[in-house]
């Protein structure tokens, strides 16, 4: 199935121009036009690939290219040449990306292809890391295929057994790794850094104190090869401006040379492997810095959409997520520094089982919204006892453009599709239920309709949906 003949490229660029102005007839004649030429992409992307359910994986790329296609609808401009040329090349590259979500969930770089038996269906490369060397990027996966097979050859449904050491004698590479890595991130942040003599004495420490094991520290040349193999393995191969937010260990000179010329290994004159000369100025970079985490904790701490339990247990995570040396002023270990009963808010009294409907609810309206989907659900109210009961009970039927949060509350705004006369509403999500994405007697989804409103979603002209909603609250 392919995209339908019939229309030159400048009756498509009028029907796109009509229906980002709110033209429904237009709107519907473009979705049909093109319906069948993204299930065609996505049939051809999983051509030659070995895989059980293929209508359901083509399903999930028809979704994901029509994401695509909406995105080259916002952003296309008629003079640059054909739309369906440009509206490709957003289909392709949102189904390459859910291609990689189904096939490489796990961050590798193979995917199956199709064989007549499927007992030797082979892999095919998908992608490979960028690599200065490429033949040293051939050699490292050429050994990590080799692994990988392997592993899989050998592998049992017996599970792991974990052996239990009958002393507290030396530790094991692998251990030693872990424990490394435990004390830079307890020790060490943005602005506290260790040299290796430092995590050794703190490593000694460490071992003593959670092992009650004395046992000497490994010698430098074994700590060092480890100390460098960590971080061979955590941070990229070469630094540049880019990839500097990847780096997960940081050390001094990191951004230069210094790594290659400090942990290269080299043979002296008895064949034996040495370490060149260690690096210092050890640092882990956590997931938040000091800053972002301040402001994490407190938008937790003065959220009115968690109770008080889960406010102390959230604020907890995040806190050990940071080295020993943070301290945030709204709490003190385990304690929070304020009364989170003082901070009075709409969901703060709420059950979880509201809160936890709260969440599909925006889960599924977001799908509706990058999907341009209708969604038909049941709008309620609060009564005398802070439960949810129906305000009517006909469906409503809305094509979602927008959500927005506001004052912590969430909205919706589209058009109201099933009292006749179709007008632009907004709910609150947290008093909408019984959710569904909205589908014909195919089990197809339903596109949204289009109307002469400013803020259309397929339209690329600015619009603010909170101003709407402010302007809604004060009565502008």
């Amino acid at each position: 199935m392919d995209r339908k003949e019939g229309l030159s490229n400048d009756q498509v660029n009028d029907l796109i121009e009509k229906s980002q102005s709110g033209d429904n007839t237009a709107w519907e004649t473009l979705v049909d036009h093109y319906t069948g030429y993204i299930h065609s992409r996505a049939w051809n992307r999983i051509q030659g690939l070995y895989i059980r359910n293929a209508e359901m994986i083509e399903e999930e790329l028809f979704s994901a290219g029509w994401v695509g296609f909406v995105s080259a609808l916002r952003n296309h401009d008629k003079e640059k040449g054909s739309f369906t040329t440009y509206a490709t090349y957003y289909i392709d590259g949102e189904m390459s990306k859910q291609l990689d979500f189904e096939f490489n969930s796990m961050g590798l770089t193979e995917r199956p292809e199709r064989s007549e038996n499927p007992k030797e269906s082979k892999v095919v490369r998908v992608y490979a890391p960028a690599c200065d060397d490429e033949d040293d990027n051939a050699a490292r996966m050429a050994a990590f295929e080799s692994m990988l097979s392997g592993a899989l050859a050998n592998n049992t449904d017996s599970g792991i057994s974990i052996p239990v050491p009958e002393d507290l004698g030396d530790y094991t590479a692998e251990r030693r790794t872990l424990q490394i890595l435990d004390v830079l991130k307890l020790m060490t942040d943005e602005e506290h850094s260790l040299s290796c003599e430092q995590l050794k004495d703190i490593l000694s420490l460490y071992r003593k104190s959670k092992y009650s094991n004395d046992t000497s520290i490994e010698s430098s040349n074994t700590f060092n090869k480890s100390m460098a193999e960590i971080l061979l393995e955590l941070n990229p191969a070469s630094h540049t401006d880019d990839n500097d937010r990847k780096y997960r260990v940081k050390y001094e000179g990191y951004d230069t040379d210094h790594l290659k010329s400090s942990v290269r290994m080299k043979k002296d004159n008895a064949n034996k492997v040495e370490l060149a000369p260690v690096i210092n100025g050890l640092r882990y970079v956590h997931d938040f810095d000091k800053e972002t985490l301040d402001k994490l904790i407190q938008l937790v701490s003065f959220s009115d959409m968690f109770s008080n339990e889960e406010k102390s247990e959230l604020i907890g995570k995040l806190v050990a997520t940071a080295s020993v040396y943070y301290k945030t002023p709204f709490a003190d270990g385990d304690d929070l520094r304020f009364n989170p009963a003082a901070i009075h808010g709409r969901f703060s009294q709420r059950n979880r089982a509201d809160r936890t409907q709260l969440s599909e609810n925006l889960k599924i309206i977001q799908y509706a919204i990058n999907h341009l989907a209708q969604i038909r659900f049941k709008f309620n109210r609060y009564n005398a006892d802070h439960m949810l009961v129906p305000k009517y009970e006909r469906m409503s039927i809305l094509s979602p453009y927008h959500m927005v949060v506001y004052h912590d509350n969430y909205y919706v705004i589209g058009l109201n599709q099933a009292w006749g006369d179709k007008r632009i509403l907004h709910y609150r999500v947290d008093l909408m239920s019984d959710i569904e994405i909205l589908k014909d007697d195919e089990g197809k989804v339903i596109p949204i309709e289009v109307c002469d409103f400013e803020g259309l979603p397929i339209s690329n002209a600015y619009w603010d949906p909170e101003i709407y909603v402010r302007a809604y609250q004060y009565g502008l």
